[in-house]
């Protein structure tokens, strides 16, 4: 699989190329996206681009070589460990100044800058406000809400797009079937996040505790045996969550003739087999429980006791509502 190709047939990336090409670029801008895999690969391609001695992103001469290489003077990437700190926007303070050694821009990079401190974003915004002209910052982050509205009045903020469902089919095509329809749904049309999920073995068997849970719970019998897959931790019960929040969605869809709008294909074949039982009025209302539920957990409630309450929901709206 050739993440670079994937990475350069993305609108964001050709939007960025012409731009690029009609002399229009602005000097900062912050690349929005889930999957930090997309993102990190993203600002490299961009780099390449801007650096390129064929002026295309060509992957083959001295400059794109370097910056896949990690060596090109003019490309800098940060953080230089987990998170961006202030000791980063100091580096960066300290070399903003300095003319590119080997072509016209010379290239920041900063990836998960959400993560940053917010000492290190308020050095960045010193930075921001006047660079000089032949700098050009490119960020990352996933959630624009840890940002500071300071920082985001300064860059350019760009949403990247997702890839389609038929692509990644045909990325992955020796991936099983019933594994990568959960990948891709879960996935949200990221191949970082498609990636990550096909190689998560606890993810993949969560999901089918998920399943088999829809499918059995017939009486309250089955409870104590299905919530033990809720109380390990936290990060478990919410990942259960998540799982049995889509599966119900797209029950529902199901249920009222909107297949199209099915994230996983899976649900396709399983409809009838347990998953039938449920009308739509009933996993309407179930969907809305979960959401209950998903509140609840931002308190210190005991994980045992919401796990038994919501399988115990499950079943009385599963029979009540008809």
């Amino acid at each position: 699989m050739d993440f670079e190709e994937q990475i350069k047939s993305l609108n964001v990336y050709k939007d960025f190329k012409t731009t690029l090409e009609n002399n229009k670029l602005s000097q900062a801008y912050l690349f929005m996206c889930p999957d930090r895999l997309t993102n990190k690969n993203l600002l490299l391609e961009l780099a390449k681009l801007l650096q390129c001695e064929n002026e295309t992103g060509c992957d083959n001469c001295p400059s794109c070589i370097k910056i896949k290489a990690g060596t090109h003077p003019d490309v800098l990437i940060y953080p230089s460990s987990l998170n961006f700190m202030v000791e980063d926007a100091s580096k960066i303070y300290n070399n903003v100044q300095v003319k590119p050694m080997l072509s016209n821009y010379k290239v920041f990079i900063i990836n998960d800058f959400d993560l940053s401190t917010e000492q290190a974003q308020n050095k960045m915004l010193k930075i921001l406000e006047e660079p000089p002209s032949n700098v050009i910052f490119l960020l990352s982050a996933t959630n624009q809400e840890k940002i500071l509205k300071t920082i985001l009045s300064r860059v350019q903020k760009i949403t990247v797009d997702k890839i389609t469902k038929s692509k990644l089919e045909n990325l992955f095509v020796d991936v099983p079937t019933h594994i990568l329809n959960v990948a891709i749904s879960f996935g949200e049309g990221y191949l970082g996040k498609t990636l990550d999920i096909i190689n998560n073995k606890e993810f993949i068997l969560d999901y089918e505790n998920m399943v088999n849970l829809i499918k059995n719970l017939k009486n309250s019998s089955f409870i104590p045996f299905y919530s033990q897959f809720f109380v390990k931790d936290k990060s478990k019960f919410e990942n259960n969550l998540l799982i049995l929040n889509s599966l119900y969605r797209d029950m529902l869809m199901i249920a009222l003739n909107k297949n199209d709008l099915v994230s996983n294909a899976n649900l396709k074949t399983e409809w009838g087999n347990g998953f039938g039982e449920y009308s739509a009025s009933a996993l309407t209302e179930i969907l809305k429980r979960i959401n209950l539920v998903k509140k609840k957990l931002d308190s210190n409630v005991n994980l045992t006791v919401l796990a038994d309450n919501l399988l115990f929901d499950i079943l009385e709206v599963k029979y009540l509502c008809k």
